[in-house]
């Protein structure tokens, strides 16, 4: 008597990755303006600066540390706690150009 066959179809695995696409894609887009205005906002920013200080920085930070910063003030730090963590994170390049681009904005 023979027995099935227990090897997957091969759409298998292209459907697997069709469904995982959307979740391995997430962590790696660009930089989440509309997340770092309002870290900039709750950590006490005004919302004009806040705007033009997070498209400025979007054009001169990389992505990673821009959306470390904003998830750092979204989940309670101040702007400065959150810059020297990036900072500290990322390296001293990441600090120079957001104050290139905080400079361009904030008074």
């Amino acid at each position: 008597m023979k027995t099935k066959s227990k090897r997957f179809s091969p759409l298998v695995p292209g459907l697997l990755l069709l469904l995982a696409l959307p979740l391995l894609s997430a962590g790696c887009g660009g930089p989440n303006e509309e997340k770092m205005k309002a870290g900039l906002v709750k950590s006490g920013m005004p919302a004009e600066q806040a705007e033009c200080f997070a498209r400025q920085m979007r054009k001169t930070v990389d992505a990673e540390p821009y959306n470390y910063m904003a998830e750092l003030m979204n989940a309670g730090s101040d702007e400065k706690t959150a810059v020297n963590k990036a900072r500290r994170k990322y390296g001293a390049d990441f600090k120079e150009s957001m104050e290139k681009a905080r400079a361009a904005c904030v008074e």
